[in-house]
Formats: structure tokens, C-alpha cells, sequence
């Protein structure tokens, strides 16, 4: 049994940074993160290469994320964030849309760049193959559902892109549902584009 005041101690040291000397995983854990799929469920490369490109095929000096340090920590299938900024929404129509396009083509594009490496996965099934070929998957989830912009068929559309999941609202709130920062609550929930959306993403298996 963990004491209290140990407990106390170790999250003082994980606020604190008091203690900095770096964790060695054993042996054991090593082999179970390379033995088993590991999903992470937001990787913020779609935006980072689109504002500056860096090729993540290969070891990079910044970001998160790259082939080499994802290989070596286990992880098998990372969602790609097809990232919005809120601003979008109300930038005009068709900004949304086009943007979230282009960060859906970086993904393929990496995919393409390196197919020993990467593949676009698409269903569990994708993820279980690739993941005995020995390819990272890439599956994306759409941060924002200002792409949508109040469109039904765009929902298919970027699910036939590969899209898995959707974040109704990010920062502010948009046509689709109010977001917890944005003090203004013009829909109190889901606006009545939102809740017909929903009903559609559970039609199609999208997660909300």
C-alpha cells in the first residue's frame, strides 16, 4: 500500500519539478509498449507542418512527434489533429473547409513520402494490419467542427477523408455548439445544425 505522505511527496515533485533526473523504463514495460497498439488521441503535427514545414519521417529538433521517437516509445497510431483555429468561423465561408483539406493532403502527403513507415488507417482493421507490417498508423481527428460549415454532406466528406472524430466547438463557439471558454452561450448546448449533426455522426459512426 502507497503512504499519504508519500503520495503527497511524489505529486509535490511532479508540480515542483524538484527531483529532474530522468525515469529509466524497464525492461519489462519496454516490451509491453512494443508488444501492444498504442493509440494517442491529439497529435499536433498536421498544424505544425502546415505553419512550418519539418519532415516527421525523420528525427526533428522541435514539435512532439517524429517516426524515430515514436518507434522507439511504442506508438502505433497516433490521431492527427486536423486543428481549426476558431477565428475561422468567421472568417467567410469555404476558409474552414479549404484549410482543413490541406491538413488532411499533409497527412497523406507523409504517408506517400513514406510508405515503409506510415499509412493512412482508416478502421481497427488498418490499425491491426499496419501494426503487423510494422507501419505506424496515421488516423485523424478534427479539432473544431467549424469545417462542416453548416453543410450535412461535408460531414461524409471528410469522413471519407479519413476523419474519425469531430470536437463540436474549440475556443469560441460556432455554428454548431457553444464552447466551454466562450462566456457567450447563444445555443445553451448544441445549436439545431448541431443536434441534427450529431444525430448524423452517430449514423455514420463518427465519435462526437
Amino acid at each position: 500500500m502507497i503512504k499519504l505522505s508519500s503520495l503527497v511527496a511524489a505529486m509535490s515533485i511532479a508540480l515542483t519539478g524538484a527531483v529532474s533526473a530522468e525515469i529509466t523504463p524497464s525492461d519489462k514495460a519496454i516490451k509491453l509498449a512494443h508488444d501492444t497498439i498504442l493509440i494517442d488521441t491529439h497529435i499536433d503535427v498536421p498544424y505544425r507542418i502546415h505553419d512550418k514545414w519539418a519532415d516527421v519521417t525523420k528525427a526533428t529538433e522541435g514539435g512532439d512527434f517524429d517516426y524515430p521517437r515514436a518507434v522507439k516509445g511504442g506508438l502505433n497510431a497516433p490521431f492527427m489533429s486536423i486543428y481549426i483555429p476558431a477565428h475561422l468561423e468567421f472568417e467567410g465561408k469555404g476558409k474552414s473547409f479549404q484549410l482543413a483539406n490541406q491538413l488532411i493532403d499533409g497527412m497523406e502527403a507523409i504517408a506517400f513520402r513514406a510508405p515503409d513507415k506510415f499509412a493512412i488507417a482508416d478502421s481497427t482493421q488498418d490499425i491491426e494490419q499496419q501494426f503487423k507490417d510494422n507501419k505506424i498508423s496515421i488516423a485523424m481527428g478534427m479539432e473544431n467542427g467549424s469545417p462542416i460549415e453548416g453543410e450535412m454532406k461535408n460531414l461524409q466528406h471528410f469522413f471519407d477523408r479519413g476523419v474519425r472524430y469531430i470536437t463540436l466547438a474549440h475556443s469560441q463557439s460556432n455554428h454548431i455548439s457553444d464552447s466551454s471558454y466562450d462566456i457567450r452561450r447563444k445555443w445553451k448546448g448544441l445549436s439545431p445544425f448541431g443536434k441534427e449533426l450529431v444525430k448524423e455522426m452517430n449514423n455514420i459512426g463518427m465519435l462526437i
